[in-house]
């Protein structure tokens, strides 16, 4: 899971590649293309899930109609799940490991890997929680008063961000038995808004879905590995799943993405 792949970025250019790159692997004309909508699973990071809700009904409008069945859960999750043999069609990871370690499984399809989206990582407490100085300090205090819950370093991306940026500021070892590590990013931030932990390390976009929590923190870029969303088909996908794929890349669904919060790529 430490290679490196080379993957493509979403631009028109790519697009078009991509929609050329489903009618040669499906064997199909174009025209074919033009055939009634078929229904598709789509596998999502669990910090993507409003934004793919929306574009779901965005995607499905037209056909008036429901075609996409929407899983989220943890990227690393949903990886072995797909491993597993679930029937997804779309899968949209929060890192690029999960996405190189289904590809050297032969699972997905190396030429479809397309970024569509970037995140930024925060520290987020209650409103009412009392901290000051500069980040470190404020992670320090939160540590020594309660708990910092993360993602699983092991198998969520934002665990990995977090426990990167950690080990950057030199506050790994020192904090690390003040973390609680969980299966998702949502489970980290549903603890801190619920008041079982003191704080907790999440994407930007998280943050800003729950009002009663406050960003005390961002942790700079150069702290972790690039927090990029890429999404992947397979070979049994249906010819939708490949044109929801390229449509991301769409003035629409980049609006709609940038609404929510999330870098473009």
């Amino acid at each position: 899971m430490e290679r490196k792949m080379n993957y493509q970025r979403l631009s028109w250019r790519n697009a078009f590649r991509l929609a050329i790159l489903m009618f040669s692997i499906l064997n199909l004309s174009p025209s074919k293309a033009l055939e009634p909508p078929a229904p598709f699973t789509l596998f999502a990071a669990a910090s993507l899930t409003e934004l793919m809700e929306e574009l779901a009904q965005s995607y499905e409008a037209p056909y008036q109609e429901k075609l996409i069945s929407l899983s989220v859960a943890g990227s690393g999750t949903l990886a072995r799940q797909i491993l597993a043999g679930a029937p997804a069609h779309v899968y949209i990871s929060a890192d690029r490991q999960w996405m190189d370690y289904l590809v050297t499984k032969g699972i997905v399809e190396r030429q479809s890997a397309t970024l569509i989206a970037k995140n930024r990582l925060v520290l987020v407490t209650a409103k009412d929680t009392t901290v000051s100085g500069t980040l470190q300090d404020r992670l320090r205090m939160l540590a020594k008063d309660g708990l910092i819950a993360i993602g699983e370093p092991e198998s969520v991306p934002a665990g990995r961000y977090a426990k990167a940026a950690l080990v950057s500021l030199e506050q790994w070892d020192e904090l690390k038995s003040s973390l609680i590590p969980t299966q998702s990013v949502r489970v980290a931030l549903a603890l801190v808004a619920r008041g079982e932990v003191a704080g907790a390390i999440v994407y930007g976009t998280d943050a800003e879905i729950v009002p009663e929590l406050k960003v005390r923190g961002v942790f700079l870029p150069r702290l972790h590995p690039p927090i990029e969303y890429w999404a992947v088909t397979f070979s049994s996908s249906p010819w939708t799943a490949y044109d929801f794929v390229v449509k991301l890349g769409s003035d629409e669904f980049l609006k709609i993405i940038a609404k929510h919060g999330f870098l473009l790529p």
